[in-house]
C-alpha cells in the first residue's frame, strides 16, 4: 500500500492507467512472461502468488498524466529498477570525471561561497 506521500507522485487516475496497461500485456510480465496470480516458489522454497506492477518506462517523469508503461512482476520490476539505478550512477562518475578533467586542465574554476 502507498503512503499519502508516495500517492501525491502519481496521476489521479493512477488505478486505471495501471489496469489499462496489464490488459493491454494480455495479464502477463512483459519482460518474463509469467501470468498474474500464478504460484511461484521463492529461492527459500517458500510459495507466493505473482501480482503485477504497471511500472514506468524510465526516463518518466511520475507527474505525468499519461506515462507510458510497462507490466512487470515484481522480481522483474525490482531488476528493472536496479539496472535503472545502475545506469543513472554510470552517468554520474562520468559527469564527475568529465567535470573534474574541466577544472584540471583551467576550463572551468570552482568558488566556494
Amino acid at each position: 500500500m502507498m503512503s499519502r506521500d508516495q500517492r501525491r507522485r502519481y496521476p489521479a487516475q493512477w488505478t486505471e492507467l495501471a489496469q489499462a496497461c496489464k490488459e493491454c500485456a494480455g495479464w502477463q510480465c512483459e519482460h518474463c512472461g509469467i501470468k498474474q496470480y500464478a504460484l511461484a516458489t521463492s529461492k527459500k522454497g517458500t510459495p507466493y502468488f505473482i501480482y503485477l506492477h504497471a511500472a514506468h518506462r524510465h526516463g518518466e517523469s511520475t507527474h505525468s498524466p499519461a506515462p507510458a508503461l510497462i507490466c512487470l512482476c515484481i522480481a522483474c520490476h525490482a531488476l528493472y529498477d536496479y539496472q535503472h539505478r545502475q545506469r543513472q550512477a554510470r552517468v554520474r562518475l562520468e559527469l564527475i570525471k568529465h567535470l573534474r578533467l574541466l577544472i584540471a586542465q583551467g576550463y572551468l574554476e570552482v568558488t566556494m561561497s
